[in-house]
């Protein structure tokens, strides 16, 4: 009977610990998604881990961030700012201090509104890149985009995306006059602007302070923005946020530098961390 009694607290022990492992190899594989410009088998993953930890959080990656961050940033990045706004609201009533969710939040309040959806036949990025890496030329791909419409807004992000797919100059054009039509039809009011100006002032203040005391109070500070451009726009972005009146065009391509900048950091402070230590190891 004590065997019996013993079985079941290890049993439990070992789901909850496969549970967690399945869990942070989805997140793993849907951020390498969404970095290549997959955000829709992005989000098929961290719909997964939400559904099965709705509080996971994304520790391996800086700075922290709540897995509704990334559900979040898989509909941004696919042009869905109704369905992006509630998901990072969700994040931060998860985890308060989740910067980048309150950053993209902010965003999501300065795209437009009442937009109409976009056709169903509508190509995503995940398609866009998905042809030009099979090879089709960007001129084809303009010619498919504007027989069928785009679902996505060509950001700071997407356009390093598509470019890295083989891209153009004609191409991006093409995209960005495309979405523009669409999104003339709406635009974020008065009382949008305000609250996204105080939502994104708050969060870049709270990446500022969170960068300064991982560069000052923490070993692998030295490795984490060495050239200091990421907080040289997070502290020229907050004076552009305060300008009056405010270059809101300009603010959002900054901003979303800034959110693929952060992810691209953290990746490449851990390599260069784990350069050095086999550097150490091996004197």
């Amino acid at each position: 009977m004590r065997r019996r009694n013993l079985f079941y607290p290890i049993a439990l022990l070992l789901i909850t610990a496969c549970a967690s492992l399945q869990s942070q190899s989805d997140f793993a594989t849907g951020r390498r998604a969404l970095l290549r410009g997959e955000p829709e088998n992005a989000l098929s993953y961290f719909e997964r881990v939400a559904q099965a930890d709705p509080d996971f959080v994304a520790d391996s990656v800086s700075p922290p961030k709540s897995i509704w961050t990334y559900v979040g940033r898989s509909h941004y990045n696919s042009g869905r700012y109704d369905a992006a706004r509630p998901a990072f609201e969700k994040a931060l009533s998860h985890r308060a201090d989740d910067h980048v969710a309150r950053l993209y939040l902010g965003l999501t309040l300065l795209r437009p509104t009442a937009v109409p959806p976009a056709p169903t036949t509508a190509l995503n990025l995940q398609e866009v890149i998905f042809a030009l890496r099979e090879g089709v030329e960007p001129k084809r791909v303009a010619t498919l985009a504007r027989g069928r419409g785009v679902a996505f807004d060509v950001t700071k992000e997407t356009e390093t995306q598509l470019r890295n797919a083989g891209a153009d100059n004609f191409l991006l054009t093409e995209l960005r006059s495309l979405r523009a039509k669409i999104n003339q039809q709406g635009k974020s009011s008065d009382a949008q602007r305000t609250q996204a100006a105080k939502e994104i002032a708050a969060a870049l203040s709270g990446l500022l302070e969170w960068s300064d005391y991982i560069v000052e109070q923490t070993p692998q500070g030295k490795f984490w923005d060495p050239s200091q451009q990421i907080r040289k726009q997070i502290q020229a972005s907050l004076k552009q946020v305060a300008a009056s009146p405010a270059d809101w065009e300009n603010v959002i391509s900054n901003l979303e530098w800034l959110g693929y900048s952060l992810e691209e950091e953290s990746d490449r402070a851990r390599r260069d961390e784990s350069a050095e230590r086999d550097r150490l190891l091996r004197r």
